[in-house]
């Protein structure tokens, strides 16, 4: 499998005053495919953390909302 795009999400958490962005690799371009995916994916980690970049995380049920905000092809892809 191999992640040809990076797709941007905005994630809407419970107790942060704005939104923040979170963003995967796959294989895909298909939003609606990518979207389900990652939903489900958060929806899994329950208790467990999820990276926001270099200098936070959050954990996983405190997310409120996801939407897909872009996806880009990789370079090497």
């Amino acid at each position: 499998m191999e992640n040809k795009f990076l797709h941007t999400f905005r994630l809407v958490i419970d107790g942060l005053p704005e939104p923040v962005e979170f963003h995967m690799f796959h294989e895909l371009d298909d939003v609606a495919t990518v979207t389900d995916s990652f939903a489900k994916y958060v929806a899994r980690q329950e208790d467990d953390f999820l990276p926001l970049g270099e200098g936070g995380a959050v954990r996983a049920n405190r997310v409120l909302h996801v939407s897909h905000v872009k996806s880009e092809r990789t370079p090497d892809a």
